[in-house]
């Protein structure tokens, strides 16, 4: 017994006696006799330089420290300065106790005063690849991972990083102030701590996302972030990695600021071209949602958008499995206003000159971008309750939208607006290779005395307006489109009432002789258009009034666009047709119409005014001119004829033929006597026609 004891206690003083020992030697080394030797290995190993100017020290305990400073890498020959990366200082700190069980535990590593210069050159070759000395062939990769050592702490410090593109010229940098990573084992989660900048925009970032092992297995790992950048915060929690070799997420993330401008601003530093963008006038937004991703279906549910008052929410889904995305949304708003969420306008610019002016046309000759339509497939539908835009209140706004291979289907296409009903329907086959187009649309009742009012117009017009749509056409532009455009179109409106504003552009005149209010009253005002082939046939062109009608007969080639139009204004009795309707007609371009005034048919000094003035009358684009019988030789007619019946029927409107009124007898002057507050009433009427259109332009 006392043998073996003896044994055992010589045995243990032999271990302690080798391992004082081995430290004794340990601490007499100077390891810095070694940095010859490891530069040499690093040559072999990249064909790089790699300098050590200061001390390699090693302190020996049951922790022992290993630390190094004033490392350098060199760079590529081509590079654009002579050092690859520089460290001020690097240490590493391991337990030794678990090297006993085959376990590196590092208790820490810390890593400061790092630059690092990342570039490629003119040909987009990079600096950072590496390869073996010359005649040193690459040793093969052994398999398998090794042990993987658990580091419960990296401390990074004072790091900067240059990212310069040969190619683009661009450069990008990034500031670390700090970057400290914390585990206490494997199977713990890390805890993470950024402070950073990139290109002088501050990131911070705190939180925790999975283990070690988590990592390297591949596994789902729980995560919670929480991150501040560009102006803006986002938070990130759920689970996210890998199952079965294929990228999963369940997440509830969402992304807020207290002001657009500010977040646009901050992101300009990586993309200069949003500095150029105009900024909407929003301050705080927000947006939310649950994410989930898994077997290639993206979902957001629950998304919430808020751009200060207006809001949106919804379903989203996005299918990546197929051929081409397949998107589905549910989405839902109280309120959106438009006007807040476009940039101001600056009315001070010049407006940009029209895509097609060069060519005098209207309608655009570009082909039609439609290759985005067979970019995805999609089945969206809006729910909108309220919508604000320059003065205009949109209500109960739905919208059903399907795009499946390349055919656009929308429907339905219903909105409330100025107490009338909009709907609708519009198909566009943009898989052929000439694209179709179907359009139907209906509105019904809309109060155009209250869309007037909403534009500063309060004293045009009163009543109702109905309107149909219905054209179909093919065509890889606009202008193919119209030019081969079929349908019909109809605008239809009665029993309301014009107003001195209106009734003003007309004439000044014209006021005088509609004393009654049944002469103002709007007894139907209709428009109907046929269109076959792009030619657009006048089925009736009619405004009756108590006091006047105009009635409009001709054609608008949608294929040149050209107007053969002619407007017929005629008094309904005598006493308005003091005021003489001046029959003109409408042809050039509809980009440059000309007016002009058909003398035949008017008589005496009529005539004669009408000539001095045709051109004041051309430049105004109207559609009626009233002037004053001047003289006894002047003739005035008048037509009772009722065109309404017919034309709200539906019938094709045909102009009968006008009674002549004979002249008032005395003194040789109009029939009116309001004829004589003027010496000039040409003049008169054209001062008139030019305020009128002030009034009506708010200018």
């Amino acid at each position: 017994m006392r043998t073996g004891i003896k044994i055992i206690s010589v045995a243990f003083v032999l271990i302690i006696g080798l391992i004082v020992a081995g430290v004794a030697i340990l601490k007499s080394i100077d390891f810095n006799d070694y940095k010859e030797l490891i530069a040499e290995k690093a040559k072999e190993a990249t064909g790089r330089d790699l300098a050590i100017a200061g001390d390699l020290n090693l302190e020996i305990s049951l922790t022992p420290k290993i630390a190094v400073e004033g490392v350098s890498f060199s760079n590529a020959a081509w590079g654009s300065r002579k050092e690859m990366v520089t460290i001020r200082k690097f240490s590493a700190e391991v337990s030794l106790l678990p090297l006993l069980s085959g376990t590196i535990d590092v208790n820490r590593v810390i890593l400061e005063g790092v630059d690092l210069l990342a570039e490629t050159d003119a040909n987009g070759a990079e600096n950072w690849a590496l390869a073996a000395a010359p005649g040193k062939p690459e040793k093969e990769k052994s398999g398998g991972m090794g042990v993987i050592p658990v580091v419960r702490l990296v401390s990074i410090r004072d790091v900067k990083i240059t990212y310069k593109d040969g190619v683009s010229g661009v450069t990008q940098n990034l500031g670390i102030e700090n970057i400290d990573i914390k585990a206490d084992g494997p199977d713990a989660p890390l805890g993470i701590d950024l402070n950073a900048d990139v290109n002088g925009q501050v990131i911070k970032v705190a939180g925790n996302i999975g283990s070690v092992n988590d990592l390297l297995a591949g596994r789902l790992m729980n995560m919670k972030l929480d991150v501040s950048a560009l102006a803006a915060r986002v938070t990130i929690e759920g689970k996210a990695g890998v199952d079965g070799g294929k990228p999963v997420a369940d997440l509830i993330f969402s992304l807020s600021g207290d002001k657009l401008a500010d977040t646009l601003s901050a992101a300009s530093t990586f993309a200069p071209q949003l500095k150029e963008t105009p900024v909407p006038p929003i301050t705080a937004y927000s947006v939310g949602a649950s994410v989930s991703f898994k077997n290639q279906l993206l979902r957001m549910d629950g998304l919430a958008i808020k751009l200060d008052e207006t809001a949106l929410t919804g379903n989203l889904a996005l299918n990546l499995a197929g051929k081409v995305p397949g998107l589905e949304a549910t989405l839902a708003s109280d309120l959106i206003d438009v006007d807040k969420l476009l940039p101001k306008s600056d009315k001070s610019a010049t407006p940009a000159p029209a895509a097609n002016a060069g060519d005098g046309r209207i309608f655009p000759n570009d082909p039609l971008p439609l290759d985005g339509l067979k970019a995805v497939n999609a089945k969206i539908r809006l729910d909108i309750k309220k919508i604000l835009a320059q003065g205009i209140e949109v209500t109960n706004t739905t919208v059903a939208l399907s795009l499946l291979d390349g055919k656009l289907n929308i429907t339905p296409l219903t909105a409330n607006v100025f107490g009338g009903s909009i709907t609708g329907n519009i198909a566009l086959d943009g898989a052929s290779q000439t694209p179709g187009l179907v359009a139907v649309l209906g509105v019904k009742q809309l109060d155009y005395g209250a869309a007037l009012k909403s534009q500063g117009m309060d004293d045009m017009a009163v009543g109702k307006v109905d309107v149909d749509i219905d054209v179909s056409g093919k065509g890889t532009s606009v202008r193919e489109l119209m030019a081969g455009l079929n349908g019909k179109t109809r605008i239809q409106a009665r029993d309301g009432q014009i107003k001195s504003g209106a009734l003003n552009i007309i004439s000044t005149d014209l006021l005088n002789v509609l004393d009654s209010k049944d002469d103002k009253k709007l007894i139907c005002a209709v428009i109907d258009f046929d269109i076959k082939n792009g030619l657009a046939d006048t089925r009736a062109i009619v405004i009756e009034t108590g006091g006047f009608s105009v009635l409009g007969t001709g054609m608008v080639n949608l294929k040149d666009e050209t107007p053969k139009l002619r407007i017929d204004p005629r008094a309904k009795k005598a006493s308005v047709a003091s005021a003489a309707m001046v029959p003109f007609d409408v042809s050039g371009t509809l980009a440059k119409p000309v007016f002009a005034i058909d003398p035949a048919a008017m008589a005496g000094n009529v005539a004669a005014g009408a000539a001095r003035t045709g051109a004041a009358v051309a430049t105004m684009g109207l559609s009626l001119l009233a002037e004053k019988a001047i003289g006894a030789a002047t003739s005035m007619v008048f037509d009772e004829t009722d065109y309404c019946t017919p034309a709200l029927a539906g019938e094709k409107i045909v102009p009968g033929k006008a009674q002549a009124v004979a002249p008032a007898k005395g003194d040789g002057g109009s029939a009116d006597p309001a004829a004589n507050k003027s010496e000039n009433p040409v003049e008169g009427i054209a001062k008139g026609i030019g305020s009128g259109l002030k009034n009506l332009f708010g200018n």
